[in-house]
């Protein structure tokens, strides 16, 4: 039975500009629905302009929100408090309305090892390669850190990458590695891919040779859309365990409606969304 949206419904969102493609309404949603939640999910297109004008608004009518690309960084100081994890990374995905103030929250990182935990995929004592020195490459390499893989990072701009490598030196206490693309050189158990090299106008390209992924046991696309890139494709024949974005993607969101309603989401619901959503990715 489809849910009848009232005056008491629940309103969540996600804030971004572009936002039009985003597929978190579709999986929040689903989530709801199989919970029975009075709650509805919906896109909001708030330019960065606008941003600061729209915090009232945000805070009066939504219980919560996620925030993508541009707003990750730039609301920071716009809120009322911050999580560690947040903090540590240096950008927000998730905010809690709560008591009239505002918390934020980045669920990146644990999106990205609970979907490998899914898989039942280990990194302790792994060696890991993240293309690219970003945001997300930052997120993910804090994670694979803290977990005990030996992460070597690999980006275009070595001056960039070297950045990135004594922040990260500094919030984990390990060590890392940092290379130039073009010079990567042995064998690595995960290659995770953190730039747009892919995509849409790039999709018939990879981020890196061929050669690197022939030893690789998995290889992980933040790239969702297209669901398969080259980049799988091609680890996929030296049978390379292949990951997208997606699960990721999803994995964030769960943890977003936990940190909202203070409550955990069993296996069997996530387990039966996930598989009908994947099911529909497969087509995007």
């Amino acid at each position: 039975m489809d849910t009848i949206v009232t005056g008491k419904t629940k309103l969540y969102a996600v804030i971004g500009d572009p936002i039009s493609h985003s597929f978190s309404p579709e999986i929040h949603n689903r989530i709801f629905k199989e919970l029975e939640t009075d709650g509805m999910y919906i896109s909001l297109r708030i330019s960065p302009d606008e941003l600061k004008n729209a915090i009232p608004f945000l805070r009066d009518n939504f219980q919560g929100f996620n925030v993508t690309i541009p707003h990750k960084e730039a609301i920071m100081p716009l809120l009322d408090e911050l999580d560690d994890r947040a903090r540590i990374y240096g950008a927000v995905n998730t905010v809690k309305v709560e008591g009239g103030k505002l918390k934020g929250y980045n669920t990146d990182g644990f999106g990205f090892m609970k979907s490998l935990e899914d898989l039942q995929l280990k990194v302790k004592n792994k060696n890991s390669l993240i293309l690219g020195a970003g945001g997300a490459a930052r997120v993910i390499a804090y994670e694979l850190i803290v977990n005990g893989s030996n992460v070597t990072l690999a980006n275009r701009s070595e001056d960039k990458a070297l950045k990135l490598k004594k922040d990260l030196e500094g919030t984990t206490g390990g060590n890392l590695k940092v290379v130039k693309l073009e010079d990567i050189m042995g064998d690595y158990d995960y290659i995770i891919n953190t730039t747009p090299v892919g995509m849409s106008a790039t999709s018939d390209l990879m981020p890196i040779g061929e050669n690197i992924l022939k030893n690789a046991k998995v290889v992980y696309d933040l790239i969702y859309n297209p669901s398969q890139t080259k980049l799988l494709k091609t680890a996929n024949q030296y049978n390379a365990t292949v990951i997208n974005g997606f699960s990721m993607l999803f994995f964030q969101a769960v943890k977003a409606q936990e940190i909202w309603f203070n409550n955990s989401i069993n296996r069997t619901v996530t387990s039966t969304v996930l598989a009908a959503l994947t099911d529909e990715e497969k087509s995007i």
